[in-house]
């Protein structure tokens, strides 16, 4: 538990740290505040169901950085999953994706599941009410902070269909 928390007090440690160097004008990532905002046509069927495929595809309709410094391997075990990522939106603003093994879902998976599947919302690393969405496919899950004011429904509509 000690170690949990300590991981979480890290995490909030570089948030508050990167706020403070970068800047927001609330535009979605990689948009000219001038442009038109009409989403890209992506065809969804030229990316693979799979974790890479999920991220590629969300970064083509430019949902999430495809700059590297964006984005960060979080240590997905601590719920339960195979694979973990951070995009960072802007300097106060994230989403985390998570992949999981369906045929062998462990406990604190379990629990992720079930908690997002009820409420919509869970509680990591003594963060309360962190919302989540599971993906269609039920593979991958969606974290980003629930008392947010930026706008996620665009990244969850597309993140759903895989």
């Amino acid at each position: 538990m000690k170690r949990l928390v300590a991981l979480l007090l890290t995490i909030l440690v570089m948030v508050s740290l990167s706020a403070c160097t970068m800047g927001t004008d609330g535009t979605k990532l990689n948009q000219d505040p001038s442009a038109a905002t009409e989403a890209p046509k992506v065809d969804i069927n030229k990316f693979d169901k799979n974790f890479d495929g999920m991220q590629a595809y969300l970064k083509e309709l430019k949902l999430i950085s495809s700059k590297e410094a964006d984005m960060t391997v979080t240590q997905a075990d601590v719920i339960g999953a195979k694979k973990g990522v951070r995009y960072n939106i802007d300097a106060v603003h994230f989403v985390e994706f998570y992949e999981f093994d369906t045929k062998a879902t462990p406990d604190e998976a379990q629990k992720v599941y079930d908690a997002i599947a009820k409420d919509g919302t869970y509680n990591v690393l003594g963060v309360e009410d962190v919302k989540g969405v599971i993906s269609d496919s039920k593979k991958f899950v969606m974290l980003y902070p629930a008392n947010s004011t930026y706008d996620y429904s665009e990244i969850i509509e597309e993140f759903k269909k895989f």
